[in-house]
């Protein structure tokens, strides 16, 4: 069992200092479409017909720019970083992390299901890529969506990484 640290005060979201106006208005496209994941409007389920997701171009991961290089690095971005590139939301929508990268986001559902897996990439403020897998880039994707979730784990309640929060000193 993993424990994540879904809206925990001792994992603050936390943006670095110096960043472009393409990263910050891909980063703030990623953190609209994760709170539109974590509590998509009334009546609508798994992000079908959300006005978030009617952003969102389906495309495979040869397609969408950034895709491949996203999947390789997003476990080592949330090693490396942690807080700064890490957030963790549970709501009516389910259990949805988000990671921010050098030059690209990746925004996902855990729980219920592993759906959608929304990319977005600098240059495209208004939107992202839905990566639709194939068979042949599915154990990238989901190799990657597990090591992901297993580093954020590192931050849960008991991970190697866990902060104890300040009032608890």
């Amino acid at each position: 069992m993993m424990v994540l640290p879904v809206d925990n005060p001792a994992v603050p979201v936390a943006e670095p200092p110096g960043l472009s106006e393409a990263a910050r208005a891909r980063r703030a496209l990623a953190d609209r479409l994760f709170d539109g994941l974590v509590d998509p409007e009334p009546g609508v389920w798994y992000g079908n017909e959300n006005v978030l997701l009617s952003a969102a171009w389906p495309s495979s991961v040869e397609e969408a720019p950034e895709a491949r290089a996203a999947f390789i690095e997003a476990a080592g971005v949330v090693e490396r970083d942690g807080p700064a590139a890490l957030r963790v939301g549970s709501g009516r929508g389910g259990l949805v992390l988000r990671v921010h990268g050098p030059g690209w986001s990746l925004v996902f559902r855990v729980s219920p299901v592993v759906r959608p897996i929304l990319l977005c990439v600098d240059g495209l403020a208004d939107h992202c890529f839905w990566i639709q897998e194939t068979t042949e880039e599915r154990d990238l994707v989901r190799g990657s969506v597990a090591r992901v979730v297993k580093e954020a784990a590192r931050y849960g309640w008991g991970g190697d990484k866990y902060a104890a929060s300040a009032a608890s000193v």
